[in-house]
């Protein structure tokens, strides 16, 4: 998003902070915006505005230890397995559709949990995820990515409607960097 904004002639300053708190904030006008969020999360936060043009996919998958037998995701392996994802994350939110599932604050703590055991399969970004593991050399060995993904859909950027004005310039700036071939397309959180 540095790209776009710079592109578009906007000063920016981005603030990490855990997914919940996040949004919230975006919605209460505390920060300017939201980065990454799926289509429609404006139904929840009635402040946000989408530029309508896509950052990123996002690519949620489903991770089981290495060792487990399990070698397909299917949506019944919610069912059947004990599950964790991270706090507000929408998209994992939907998936596991009121199952009974642990919920962590982050995605280390997501990842201590299936690698101590505690879990039988996570959900997670595979960015995120890929992050995480190749902070902790040794886990990487001991996880593996389930096919086919849980799910993959575009992320958006919002804006508190504060700042609604910015998005025709946005969606330009993300629109030529799209077109030029400069924006990243790979898959992400």
């Amino acid at each position: 998003m540095q790209s776009a904004y710079e592109r578009a002639g906007l000063a920016v300053e981005f603030v990490p902070m855990p997914h919940k708190r996040s949004l919230q904030s975006a919605d209460e006008g505390s920060v300017d915006g939201e980065v990454g969020r799926i289509e429609g999360i404006e139904k929840n936060y009635p402040d946000l505005v989408r530029v309508p043009v896509k950052v990123i996919d996002l690519l949620a998958c489903a991770y089981v230890l290495d060792r487990s037998p399990i070698r397909r995701y299917s949506p019944n392996l919610l069912n059947e397995l004990k599950v964790c994802a991270v706090f507000g994350v929408q998209w994992a939110k939907d998936l596991l559709n009121c199952r009974t599932a642990e919920m962590v604050s982050d995605y280390d703590k997501l990842m201590a949990m299936l690698v101590e055991k505690r879990v039988d399969m996570v959900l997670g970004s595979a960015l995120s995820v890929e992050a995480v593991l190749s902070k902790k050399g040794d886990w990487n060995k001991h996880v593996r990515r389930l096919n086919p993904p849980a799910s993959c859909q575009p992320l958006y950027h919002y804006v508190h409607k504060n700042n609604a004005r910015l998005v025709p310039l946005l969606e330009k700036a993300l629109r030529e960097l799209w077109a030029e071939g400069r924006w990243n397309t790979s898959p992400s959180p």
